[in-house]
């Protein structure tokens, strides 16, 4: 069985996660609800089928949850402090987790294997966390010989002390003390929400689409004007998972909100679903573009060409396979790691040698938010300069790369009053968007 996904997204993917781990992570509202328990499991059944290791770790049920709300959070590491009356009720949680996982599995003809707790070896965090412990180490031997047997791993929150006896330890530190442990590729965090969200300045709160550890540990820090943390107090313990993964040497972490095909859309497309936090993110710079990287451009482009004007006419100018081929040699592609992320090219501006003409603005969806536009038009005009062109211009509707111009250009539509008429054609009832900016060369961002 093979996965529907365009080459070379599938081929990246299969390559990079094939006899490799990947580590789950699922609270207890979600897998003690069966119609999203099952769609996360689905979506973990199509990697399995890829040969792709998993492990999941299941969270407290929804009623210990409520029960342990009652008790503080320690002020210094915002954790729950459970205390020992509440361990036979811990206890009885990890049972439960694992039975009715495994029941689903079942259901849905998943070969797995319910580890104990104790595979998650801890110990009690000092000054006054009572029975709430810490990751010590994890026994990933277990895990290896489900991985091994083709089983899903599915391994409960919690932990035992050196005693063997049961401590309180979430799945979100588990799952990435866990996730270290096997060398997994990635760990998913399924929430309710489609990913990390952060209020805007406007005030909305808006998905996060990418984040390296830097920005992570940026985010957690940030304010708003009123000197309030913009990240919420109940998110602290997923960013603190979110960061030890990272840091213990998980490559990337996902959070992606359980729903259909949110996983698979998530790994599987350029554009993603939820919010993806890399350790050390990699980026290559290709100039001039690649015969064959067409296909891929293309691809982008189509992408990217959902974004429009208020009438519906996109942003991005389209262009035929033939043009687009055309303009390879001043073509700019961003790469992440193997998938292209960005494209930009430039061509002679209609009756000026002297000027060239910045066009085909694309940065994915899930990277727009990534510095990656500044980082494909810094290097456009560097190799426009270095082409012998004395001045650049780009005409442009859409508002973001507005924004972006504004850093290193000047709005100058009267002075071009060819380009800007031909443009507005393109653009009927929204012509009144466009503009042109030119760019002095060599180029520098405004002070």
């Amino acid at each position: 069985m093979s996965l529907p996904l365009p080459f070379p997204l599938a081929d990246y993917f299969e390559r990079q996660l094939a006899g490799h781990g990947v580590a789950h992570k699922i609270d207890g509202e979600q897998w003690e609800d069966e119609e999203v328990c099952d769609e996360v499991l689905r979506g973990v059944r199509t990697l399995m089928r890829h040969d792709v290791k998993c492990l999941l770790v299941a969270g407290p049920s929804d009623a210990l949850e409520k029960e342990l709300a009652g008790r503080p959070i320690h002020p210094r590491t915002h954790l729950r402090i459970a205390e020992r009356k509440d361990i036979p009720k811990i206890e009885a949680a990890l049972l439960a987790a694992g039975e009715t996982l495994a029941a689903r599995c079942r259901r849905l003809g998943i070969p797995h294997t319910v580890l104990s707790h104790s595979v998650t070896r801890a110990t009690r965090l000092l000054d006054g966390h009572k029975e709430t412990g810490g990751v010590v180490s994890i026994a990933r031997e277990a895990i290896y010989q489900a991985f091994d047997e083709d089983e899903l791993a599915i391994l409960p929150f919690g932990g035992v002390d050196p005693a063997g006896r049961t401590l309180y330890v979430g799945a979100g530190d588990v799952a990435a003390r866990a996730a270290a442990a096997v060398n997994a590729r990635k760990l998913i965090m399924y929430g309710d929400e489609p990913g990390i969200m952060a209020p805007t300045r406007s005030g909305k709160r808006k998905k996060i689409n990418f984040l390296d550890l830097h920005q992570l540990f940026q985010l957690v820090r940030a304010c708003d004007a009123q000197d309030n943390f913009v990240m919420g107090e109940e998110m602290l313990p997923t960013l603190r998972a979110i960061y030890e993964a990272l840091a213990y040497g998980v490559p990337q972490v996902h959070v992606v909100q359980a729903k259909r095909g949110a996983l698979l859309e998530e790994l599987f497309t350029r554009t993603g679903s939820g919010t993806l936090i890399e350790r050390e993110p990699f980026l290559q710079l290709d100039f001039p573009a690649r015969s064959e990287q067409l296909s891929e451009i293309m691809q982008l482009r189509a992408e990217c060409s959902r974004a429009a004007t208020p009438s519906g006419v996109p942003f991005l100018k389209p262009l035929t396979t033939e043009e687009l081929q055309r303009l390879l040699p001043t073509t700019v592609v961003l790469r992440q790691r193997d998938l292209m992320v960005g494209a930009v090219y430039f061509d002679d501006a209609p009756g000026h040698d002297d000027t060239a003409v910045i066009g085909g603005f694309a940065v994915g969806e899930n990277h727009q938010d990534s510095g990656y536009g500044r980082l494909l038009l810094e290097s456009a005009l560097e190799q426009i300069q270095e082409a012998g062109y004395t001045r650049a211009v780009s005409i442009t509707a859409a508002e973001p790369v507005k924004h972006l111009y504004e850093q290193y250009a000047k709005e100058a539509s009267a002075a071009w009053p060819d380009l800007l008429a031909r443009a507005q054609k393109r653009y009927g009832s929204d012509q009144h968007l466009v503009a042109v900016y030119e760019f002095p060369l060599p180029a520098t961002p405004w002070a």
